[in-house]
């Protein structure tokens, strides 16, 4: 059973139908992360250093975004800042965008919080290739149940 995409004409079926947002601040784990993203074959990747340049990309591009992957700890805006303004902004088609968090640590109330903004998951740093695509599938699964 497919989905329908963000713009209403792409039909999402697999990992590899999915444009990615990776919005995480240190360069390292961004390029390793987006390397992971493209070694699965996902069909496009957006990368982000920090919230604002998140909203950024999908004002931008949010037609081509189908999930997010989003550090907590960031300067300026951080990923509980973005997923508050992602879910609290009136009018926002992005509202229901799924966004797996990616935390460097397993600070339980981090995550909770995070929750409470409905996640779709949580990667904890360093990602292997496994549980990213682990994740991505669990979240294609939970969008096409919706």
């Amino acid at each position: 059973m497919g989905l329908e995409a963000g713009n209403g004409t792409r039909r999402i079926r697999t990992i590899h139908d999915l444009g990615v947002l990776l919005i995480e601040d240190d360069d390292f784990t961004r390029k390793l992360i987006s390397r992971l993203l493209h070694d699965i074959r996902v069909r496009l990747v957006f990368e982000a250093s920090d919230g604002v340049q998140a909203l950024d990309v999908l004002r931008k591009n949010g037609h081509d975004v189908d999930i997010a992957i989003c550090d907590l700890e960031m300067p300026r805006m951080g990923g509980l800042d973005l997923l508050h303004a992602l879910r609290t902004a009136t009018g926002n088609p992005l509202a229901e965008l799924p966004v797996i968090v990616l935390t460097g640590h397993r600070e339980a109330d981090m995550v909770k919080r995070a929750i409470a903004y409905g996640i779709s998951g949580y990667l904890v740093k360093p990602v292997s290739k496994t549980d990213l695509m682990k994740r991505l599938g669990f979240a294609l699964q939970q969008r096409a149940q919706t």
